[in-house]
């Protein structure tokens, strides 16, 4: 790319429009003379003012959240139905699975209120 280019690409950015074929080099001159009368708001936001801080999250507010620990994925077996009727060991499967769910969920809610994510 020449530098008249990148010039040029400036003055449409500065202008908010246009296309590179209809920058006149008055144009050009009037972006360089905006730069120039403005550089310090300019060069504030280019790194020269103060340094962002994302805002933390809150119910009402967008911002930033930190990552949730990780919550194991359930082992217990799935609850399968027997039929009409369920045996002991079926109705054991279920508590367990169930159980084990619970244990999840609650892993859960306490990995995203420590990190924030859940009030």
């Amino acid at each position: 790319m020449q530098i008249v280019d990148a010039i040029k690409n400036l003055t449409i950015a500065i202008k908010g429009s246009g296309s590179v074929e209809d920058i006149s080099t008055d144009q050009i001159a009037d972006a360089i003379q905006y730069m120039a009368d403005n550089w310090d708001t300019i060069s504030a936001g280019i790194g020269g003012g103060e340094a962002y801080e994302l805002p933390a999250a809150s119910e009402t507010a967008l911002g930033g959240v930190k990552k949730a620990a990780t919550v194991a994925a359930v082992s217990a077996a799935d609850a399968t139905a027997a039929g009409e009727a369920y045996d002991q060991t079926v109705a054991q499967s279920a508590v367990a699975l169930a159980n084990a769910n619970k244990s999840a969920i609650n892993a859960i809610l306490t990995n995203l209120k420590a990190a924030g994510i859940m009030a």
